[in-house]
């Protein structure tokens, strides 16, 4: 039995789920922006606004790091699960603006593919975050996240090796440049849900 002579704050759980819950949020709202550009202003408002709650999360979450004595977890994995799940929220309101400041009048499917696979990535982080407070196991949830990151990573090369096949004037240039950024932020997207739960992990590792 461990013995405890500072008590421990328990809220950095809380925080952390409502980041969660955030960017489930914004994953859905994002797959909307693509599936629909005839609102596309109201979208992006919307993912902005979200964003600036996430930071708000995290610059909470920052002060109760720096007042708190005793953290229930060790304080480096407190600030690196924090700090990667607002990274999702920026990353996911950079794309929105990129596609706007771009002026993409329409989407390429891919993006709704790697859509589809931020808000299952989305899911599964929310489930990993609800467990970390009894540091329950995570290995079922860890298969079906590394499958969804796997197959973003396979759609992002793909779709950037068919811009180049594309490639034949100087409109396409400009287009692959374009593209190939928003597409690459999206996988950065997808690939930062995999930092976070290795971060999860780690931390249950140490606690069991």
């Amino acid at each position: 039995m461990k013995l405890n002579l500072f008590p421990s704050d328990a809220r950095f759980y809380s925080i952390f789920d409502k980041q969660a819950e955030l960017i489930e949020e914004t994953c859905k709202v994002f797959k909307e922006f693509l599936a629909d550009f005839s609102n596309m202003d109201q979208r992006i408002h919307e993912i902005t606004e979200r964003e600036h709650q996430g930071d708000e999360l995290f610059h909470e979450l920052s002060v109760r790091l720096n007042a708190t004595f005793v953290t229930p977890i060790d304080r480096e994995d407190i600030h690196a699960m924090g700090s990667a799940m607002d990274d999702v929220l920026d990353l996911i309101q950079g794309v929105a603006n990129r596609m706007q400041m771009f002026g993409c009048d329409h989407v390429k499917p891919v993006l709704l593919e790697m859509a589809d696979i931020m808000v299952e990535c989305s899911a599964i982080l929310r489930q990993g975050i609800q467990r970390l407070p009894k540091f329950q196991d995570l290995s079922d949830l860890r298969k079906p996240l590394k499958v969804l990151e796997s197959k973003g990573d396979k759609i992002n090369r793909q779709a950037v090796a068919d811009l180049f096949k594309s490639c034949t004037t100087v409109q396409d240039v400009v287009d692959l440049i374009k593209w190939k950024e928003i597409i690459e932020n999206v996988e950065d997207a997808i690939d930062k849900f995999e930092d976070v739960f290795d971060v999860i992990e780690n931390v249950v590792v140490k606690h069991a």
